[in-house]
């Protein structure tokens, strides 16, 4: 997922040790909601507007599934957010082991049917038969069309504030979460599965190759519906699986290439380094000669105490900078990411990394710098088969 979507979020606070945030579109979908009611008064509003969290505290839910189920294999999750059109559960990778990746696939809709479970048993004691038969057919309409009296029948439920019509809601909306992520569209739930079944007898790299070009099409299929029928966020989740399934699949790639090396096979030994003390002024005349875009700051024991870019420096050369601040200064809001082990799994290095970290410093044990990872160079010297990591791996429910 390009991480300019999840860029203006607001957190919501960390839950079972993972962040959960909103994004700020999801305002636009509370306006929305209240403008739609707002002629059935302030109640209704009110409302509707409980309806659309009800709704999206069981999609965060199903992300939680997702995350915890990963846990128990000893992947973490960086955060979860809510976007309008479902929400992100960004892991830090997807179990390698078949199996595992079928089980943390399907825990998130097996949340929804707990919900909806549960949902159901309270509707059938407090709700009276023939609206339960009306729900029936609402949850059905695609095999047997409603008639007028139960459509009449479940807008007013829907529309009037009420306890049953709430719950209705929810569990229609959890039964509709199920159904529609096990489509088999990868990276979505389904795909998920599609792929973990696959790869239990074929290599993974191909499972992952005929599963997102199977989620192609039927994206592609979504998409046409969408614009037939004006559903617009039906065409933005066309164009989401789509990017992420391909982007995935080049991750998988990716990962395969590096997999058995270590940071220490693939590092370039020759690495310029700035000690803490170098000032603004000797930065920019000692980088003339300099072919790094990165530059790691060494302490005087040595150790790596952070990195400082040539994005870096040309933004305090912008702001007229104070040509005597030091480096040691201009790391303390510059490093956004540690350095590396000799010894660390390449694969688990890369996955890590990210798209926008192109050169990261190498330490030994004593957190001395050895080298540097130089993603660039990684691919003109062969090593990696793509030019660039793609983002993290992440499940989306919508």
């Amino acid at each position: 997922m390009p991480e300019s979507l999840l860029n203006h979020r607001f957190k919501l606070g960390t839950y079972a040790g993972i962040p959960l945030f909103v994004h700020w579109t999801f305002s636009l979908a509370i306006a929305l909601v209240a403008y739609r009611s707002v002629e059935g008064g302030a109640a209704e509003v009110a409302f509707s507007i409980a309806q659309l969290m009800g709704v999206f505290l069981c999609v965060t839910l199903h992300e939680y599934g997702h995350a915890l189920a990963a846990r128990r294999y000893g992947i973490t999750t960086a955060d979860i957010t809510l976007l309008p059109i479902g929400g992100v559960a960004r892991l830090r990778k997807m179990p390698r082991i078949p199996w595992q990746e079928f089980v943390v696939a399907v825990a998130g809709p097996a949340v929804n049917v707990v919900i909806a479970a549960i949902l159901a048993v309270a509707l059938a004691i407090l709700v009276d038969p023939a609206l339960l038969r009306a729900i029936g057919v609402y949850a059905q309409v695609a095999v047997e069309p409603m008639t007028p009296e139960t459509s009449d029948m479940m807008n007013e439920l829907f529309s009037a504030p009420s306890w049953i019509g709430y719950g209705v809601l929810l569990l229609v909306v959890n039964m509709m979460l199920v159904l529609f992520n096990m489509i088999p569209a990868f990276p979505m739930d389904g795909g998920r599965v599609f792929r973990s079944l696959m790869a239990m007898v074929i290599n993974y790299q191909k499972a992952t190759k005929i599963a997102s070009r199977v989620g192609v099409v039927i994206a592609i299929c979504m998409a046409w519906l969408a614009l037939q029928n004006g559903l617009f966020f039906l065409l933005f989740i066309s164009v989401f699986i789509v990017y992420s399934g391909l982007g995935e699949a080049r991750q998988v790639d990716l990962i395969e290439a590096v997999r058995g090396k270590t940071v220490g096979d693939v590092m370039t030994h020759q690495s310029v380094s700035f000690p803490m003390n170098t000032t603004l002024e000797e930065i920019q005349s000692r980088w003339v000669s300099i072919s790094q875009t990165s530059v790691p700051v060494t302490s005087i024991a040595g150790t790596v105490v952070g990195v400082i870019s040539l994005n870096d420096l040309a933004a305090e050369l912008k702001q007229n900078a104070d040509p005597t601040i030091t480096a040691g200064q201009l790391v303390n809001h510059r490093n956004r990411f540690g350095p590396l082990r000799a010894d660390q799994q390449l694969e688990d290095a890369v996955v890590t990394i990210g798209k926008h970290h192109r050169q990261i410093p190498v330490v030994d044990e004593l957190g001395q710098l050895v080298g540097m990872l130089d993603l660039d160079t990684m691919v003109q010297r062969g090593v990696l088969a793509i030019s660039k990591p793609v983002d993290a791996h992440f499940d989306a429910s919508t």
